[in-house]
């Protein structure tokens, strides 16, 4: 082998290696600081004092920093009312979801579904470059005339918004329906329990001594991971936006579940933590700087778990029901709905 070819081959060689080192961010994880050494993200203070200003209705002592300038373009009814709710039924919908919209209005977003319980469904949706006059937004609108349940938001519905639709929920509850004791966040292809969820709070605020709604409760599937740094991610997390090796831990965003206290925490400390763009994540950083400790609860799946009648007993909540008439009939035998 000549001399040159040899040079030719270490060439490509050296480039291999720096392209995998590239595109693999290994300079990234290598450079990231250690999250056991101090966490901290902006507002890099105490922030819960300051969430307590909040809650009594005062003027913080720290200017707030992450407010969403976004308008609700419509509105509801449906907390027009001094009841005490028991549950309020958060869903996180894209526009274009309408099967998954009736779907679940017809199976777990049913408000009279449990004797004695006084349960709310509404879903939340953003807007599209087309709006107000796309195909898509036209059919939203004879569809909030005829259910009253969309809370519409002036932001663009897509992916990396998803932590924008999240806190402007959580100010829509804080401002309009504080009342409830708990709330579920649910994305439209999870199948839920209600029954099942109901009876998960009961188990514990039981043993806590603490009135419904009045715990710091934040659970659902728990997960503490690390950043993704490969540049061709769609997950990728640069040390600009977050320089440490591990998240805190943090709730899978496809169904958790918070208490009244823990919806009102986690909104007033929102407004002092920087924005982060995947809203899971997010909460696990509000959460951390409040003070609540994310719980974990198997019974929130956030895969789909396989379906048989029994193994679904104990089940809260289950991903990837994209098939309506599916998510209708495993809810229905559930149910014992012929």
């Amino acid at each position: 082998m000549s001399y040159r070819r040899r040079k030719y081959k270490l060439l490509l060689c050296a480039c291999a290696v720096i392209g995998v080192y590239y595109f693999l961010g290994i300079n990234d994880y290598l450079n990231s600081r250690s999250f056991e050494d101090g966490f901290d993200y902006p507002l890099n203070i105490d922030l819960q004092p300051v969430v307590q200003e909040v809650l009594a209705g005062k003027k913080p002592s720290v200017q707030p920093i992450n407010y969403y300038p976004y308008r609700f373009l419509t509105n509801t009814g449906k907390c027009n009312t001094i009841e005490k709710l028991d549950l309020f039924i958060v869903v996180k919908s894209a526009m274009n979801h309408f099967g998954h919209r009736n779907a679940i209005r017809l199976t777990y977003g049913q408000e009279n579904l449990i004797p004695g319980r006084i349960i709310k469904t509404l879903f939340f949706l953003g807007i599209d470059d087309g709006y107000p006059k796309s195909e898509t937004q036209s059919k939203i609108d004879e569809e909030m005339v005829q259910y009253k349940d969309i809370i519409q938001i002036d932001f663009r519905d897509n992916y990396y918004n998803n932590t924008i639709k999240t806190m402007m929920s959580f100010r829509w509850l804080y401002e309009h329906c504080n009342t409830a004791d708990y709330y579920l966040f649910t994305d439209d292809d999870m199948y839920i329990s209600v029954n099942n969820l109901l009876d998960y709070v009961h188990d514990v605020a039981i043993p806590t001594s603490i009135e419904h709604g009045d715990m710091n409760l934040y659970a659902g599937y728990v997960f503490q991971s690390t950043p993704q740094r490969f540049r061709t991610s769609k997950w990728r997390v640069t040390l600009e936006e977050y320089p440490w090796n591990k998240w805190p831990f943090y709730v899978t965003a496809g169904a958790y579940l918070v208490s009244n206290k823990s919806m009102k925490t986690l909104y007033a400390g929102s407004l002092f933590v920087k924005h982060f763009r995947f809203d899971d994540i997010y909460l696990g950083i509000l959460a951390k700087k409040v003070g609540i400790v994310p719980q974990h609860c198997p019974r929130f799946h956030f895969y789909k778990k396989k379906y048989d009648k029994e193994g679904y007993r104990d089940v809260i909540a289950s991903h990837g029901y994209e098939d309506h008439d599916e998510l209708i009939r495993v809810w229905n035998e559930q149910n014992n709905i012929n």
